[in-house]
C-alpha cells in the first residue's frame, strides 16, 4: 500500500496547486448553499435535506466528471505517464491512489455541507437517522460517480473528452434506468430499473439503508476501476 499511499499524495498536491478543485468546490458549496437556504425557506413542514440532496445529486453529473478528468488523459498529454509506468508500481496502484485521492477531496466538499444538519438541528427537531442516511448514500453515489470518471479519465487522451465521456456515462446510466420504469412490470423492467446509481441512492434519501444498495455501489466501484486498470494495462504495451 506503500505505493498507493504515495501517488495518492502526488495527487492531492496536484489538486492543490490547480485551480480546478477551488472552482469545483466553490460552485458545488455555493450552489447548494443557496438551493438549502430556499428548500427550508419555503417549506411548511418539519424541514429535513431531502429536497437539498435532490439537486445536489445533478450537481454531481458534472462536478465528479470535473474533479477526475485530469487523472490519466492529462498525464498522457504531458508525456509523464510514461515515466510513472517506468516505476515498480502495479497499475492497479497507479488506478486506486488516483481514485482516492479524488474520493478525499469529495469527502472534504462534503463535509463542508455539515452545516446544513447543524442548522435544521439548531432551529428544529429533525429525524437524525434519514440525515446520517442521506450523507451516507450522498457519498457513496459521489465514490460510484468517480469510479467512472477514473474509468473515463483512463480511456481518454484530453481532459474535454474524458469530461465528456464520464458525463455521458453517468447520465445516460440514469437516462437507461428512467427508460426501464417504462417497460413496467416484468424481469428486464427491473433489471434496467436496477442498474443507475441514483436508484440506489434514492433509498438512502428517503431513510432506508437496504445492504442490497450498499452492494450495488460497492460492486459498482470496484467493476469501474477494474476496468479501469485493464485500460491502463493494455494502453501501456500500445
Amino acid at each position: 500500500m506503500t505505493n498507493v499511499i504515495s501517488i495518492t499524495r502526488k495527487e492531492l498536491k496536484a489538486y492543490f496547486y490547480s485551480p480546478l478543485f477551488y472552482v469545483t468546490a466553490f460552485f458545488f458549496l455555493v450552489i447548494s448553499g443557496a438551493w438549502f437556504t430556499f428548500v427550508i425557506s419555503q417549506s411548511t413542514a418539519t424541514p429535513d435535506l431531502y429536497g437539498t440532496f435532490k439537486i445536489m445529486v445533478y450537481l454531481l453529473f458534472f462536478m465528479c466528471p470535473a474533479l477526475t478528468m485530469h487523472l490519466f488523459s492529462e498525464e498522457r498529454r504531458s508525456g509523464t505517464i510514461e515515466l510513472l509506468m517506468t516505476y515498480p508500481i502495479k497499475d492497479w496502484e497507479v488506478v486506486l491512489g488516483k481514485y482516492l485521492a479524488s474520493l478525499l477531496l469529495f469527502l472534504v466538499m462534503v463535509l463542508c455541507t455539515i452545516e446544513f444538519p447543524i442548522l435544521l438541528v439548531a432551529f428544529g427537531t429533525p429525524d437524525y437517522g434519514p440525515m446520517l442516511s442521506i450523507y451516507i448514500g450522498f457519498m457513496l453515489l459521489g465514490a460510484s460517480f468517480l469510479a467512472v470518471g477514473v474509468l473515463g479519465s483512463s480511456l481518454a487522451n484530453s481532459q474535454m473528452l474524458a469530461f465528456i465521456l464520464s458525463a455521458i456515462i453517468i447520465i445516460g446510466l440514469m437516462v437507461f434506468g428512467i427508460a426501464g420504469s417504462f417497460l413496467g412490470p416484468g424481469r428486464l423492467g427491473s433489471v434496467i430499473e436496477y442498474l443507475p446509481a441514483t436508484t440506489h441512492f434514492e433509498n438512502f434519501a428517503r431513510g432506508l439503508f437496504d445492504s442490497r444498495d450498499l452492494v450495488f455501489f460497492l460492486t459498482f466501484i470496484i467493476f469501474c476501476l477494474f476496468t479501469a486498470v485493464r485500460v491502463v494495462e493494455i494502453k501501456r504495451w500500445k
